[in-house]
């Protein structure tokens, strides 16, 4: 009976397969197995996948020479007013819009300073942030030569705040893990006039984020332009004000004695990041959010009816990413399945899945799904759990 209501089954998903299989070719020989994302834009994982135009217009950048600083400020220029922002620019990722964002605040425009980077003798070198926001991509601040000052309260980050201070360091994402609000640590900054910036690298969506963090009263802002702006996972953007990216400017590339120098963003990044600006603003968000939604409802679906499985598509709260997710758990005991080998088996399984498995099962992301792949997820899944549903019960 179970091989019959597995012929049944399979034919919604041939048309899926084949599509898969098309897909990498050039990875394949040279024995890289393209992968299906559910698990989220992360680096590790290369981001996301750029839109035609935005891949069309990188082709067509590369056919020709121009001047890097003069595209560089072009392309900032048109961005700031697309968003409605005092200034942009291309970063080569959001680590980089930390590094420039740092530098700039260190060294403003001095070109002396500019060239003794990360010596800071007799410089500003002090950047005040809250210690519940510390994480690895601050590594990227310290390049500079700061000293990160860690702090708790309101109380502290004033009492903090010295000659030394270059710079308040805030990370969107962690702000409920905190006990220092945004506009608590802005007011902080604009009281003793030193720039606050904001790493809000992977906080689209919502689309507004673009323009509506800096215009909270941040004076920098950085995302990554690899995410959910789809751009080259090679970009990344930093607004704020004019000053300020124009000191970033100083600190970059092409400049030859500058600690933004190893960080290079040819004209083929800044057009497809400006492009992919363009396709994600006039994108219809709503539309994408349901196309999400339908993805994780599918494989929820899928999954339902094998024993002990429950499946719950949910759009986490403050801290994370407010995009559909579907969160799937079962017995791990009944089952005599683990959530992180069936995490591991679909990874090692063709096409190659990625999910995040953690103590509270697995969490599946909508965002870098592409039509037909929700099907071959729920697919796999679903044998995998009645595969082990009926190896429980033999």
């Amino acid at each position: 009976m179970a091989s019959v209501a597995g012929a049944i089954f399979r034919p919604r998903y041939i048309r899926a397969e084949q599509l898969a299989a098309q897909h990498g070719e050039i990875y394949r020989k040279l024995g890289v197995r393209p992968l299906i994302n559910a698990a989220g834009t992360y680096t590790v994982l290369s981001g996301s996948l750029m839109p035609e135009r935005a891949r069309l217009a990188m082709e067509e950048a590369s056919s020709c020479f121009v001047r890097l600083e003069e595209l560089q400020r072009a392309v900032g220029a048109r961005i700031a007013q697309l968003l409605g922002v005092e200034s942009a620019m291309v970063t080569s990722g959001g680590a980089c819009g930390i590094l420039l964002a740092t530098a700039a605040c260190v060294t403003g425009g001095d070109p002396e300073k500019i060239r003794r980077v990360p010596n800071l003798e007799g410089m500003k070198n002090e950047v005040i942030v809250p210690r519940e926001h510390r994480n690895g991509y601050d590594h990227a601040a310290r390049t500079v030569g700061v000293k990160l000052v860690e702090v708790e309260t309101v109380d502290e980050l004033h009492r903090a705040i010295g000659p030394q201070t270059a710079m308040l360091y805030f990370t969107n994402i962690f702000e409920p893990k905190g006990q220092i609000k945004r506009q608590e640590f802005i007011a902080a900054g604009k009281q003793a006039g030193i720039p606050v910036f904001n790493d809000a690298a992977a906080e689209i969506p919502p689309a507004s984020n673009l323009s509506s963090i800096f215009r909270e009263g941040f004076d920098l802002v950085g995302f990554s332009g690899g995410k959910a702006l789809r751009g080259p996972q090679s970009s990344g953007l930093l607004l704020g004000r004019k000053e300020l990216i124009e000191a970033a400017l100083l600190n970059n590339n092409p400049n030859d004695d500058a600690v933004g120098r190893t960080s290079k963003v040819g004209k083929e990044e800044m057009i497809g990041l400006l492009t992919s600006i363009e396709e994600f603003l006039q994108g219809d968000h709503e539309a994408d959010m349901r196309q999400w939604r339908g993805y994780m409802e599918s494989i929820a679906s899928d999954v339902r009816g094998v024993s002990t499985v429950k499946a719950e598509v949910y759009v986490p709260g403050p801290g994370a990413h407010p995009i559909p997710y579907l969160r799937v758990q079962w017995d791990q005991n009944q089952l005599n399945l683990k959530y992180a080998d069936c995490a591991r088996r679909l990874r090692d399984g063709d096409p190659s899945i990625e999910v995040n498995a953690g103590g509270d099962g697995l969490n599946l992301a909508s965002y870098n799904l592409y039509p037909g792949e929700e099907r071959i997820v729920g697919l796999r899944l679903r044998t995998m759990l009645s595969q082990a549903a009926k190896g429980s019960t033999s």
